[in-house]
């Protein structure tokens, strides 16, 4: 679904409430507050609050689909792709630390079915085209064939996974582009 852009500020706004006060912040009443509307005029542009949340995990997905398909198509070796799609995480992140903090508190939508139900299709999408970079450079010679391409995929994207969130939970406190080079650097001799 393609969003206007009064939606996408709304969505915006959203992921602001929620990095700022967590998920129980974000009512309808906070976000047409911040809006400076109605509630009434909010429902013209979404239903439901869950519809909000959806817009914001679609949001994320495009954003990731995007790099995951461009990063595939290029002419790079399988760890250069991977490198790349790791530092372009890195660069987003970094320049929009609401919605990163947003993104990497999956557990604020484990409750609602619908919500978990999409934050592992994203996670899959993830795992898929990784996956297949990852046995491309194992049958390449590339990457170390010793470890399954799923238990590397792990290690590559859990430990980013981890740094993310000491950077969200130090409030932003550190360099995120810095330390995730010299995290890639100790991962990629993993690889070879």
């Amino acid at each position: 679904m393609e969003l206007s852009s009064r939606q996408q500020e709304i969505v915006e706004i959203s992921i602001r409430l929620i990095a700022e006060h967590g998920i129980q912040y974000l009512t309808v009443k906070n976000i047409a507050r911040e809006m400076g509307f109605s509630e009434p005029a909010l429902y013209r542009h979404f239903e439901s609050k869950a519809d909000i949340i959806l817009a914001i995990l679609d949001s994320f997905q495009k954003i990731s689909a995007f790099v995951l398909t461009e990063t595939e198509q290029e002419e790079l070796s399988s760890i250069q792709k991977i490198e790349k799609f790791l530092f372009d995480r890195y660069a987003r992140f970094s320049a929009d630390p609401a919605a990163t903090r947003v993104m990497f508190s999956e557990g604020i939508f484990q409750d609602e079915e619908k919500f978990s139900r999409k934050m592992l299709e994203i996670m899959h999408q993830h795992a898929f085209t990784m996956q297949t970079i990852i046995t491309n450079g194992q049958k390449d010679g590339e990457i170390r064939t010793d470890v399954p391409a799923r238990e590397l995929f792990r290690i590559i994207f859990g430990s980013m996974r981890l740094l993310v969130n000491q950077w969200c939970l130090s409030d932003f406190n550190f360099d995120l582009k810095l330390e995730g080079q010299l995290l890639w650097q100790g991962v990629r001799k993993l690889l070879s």
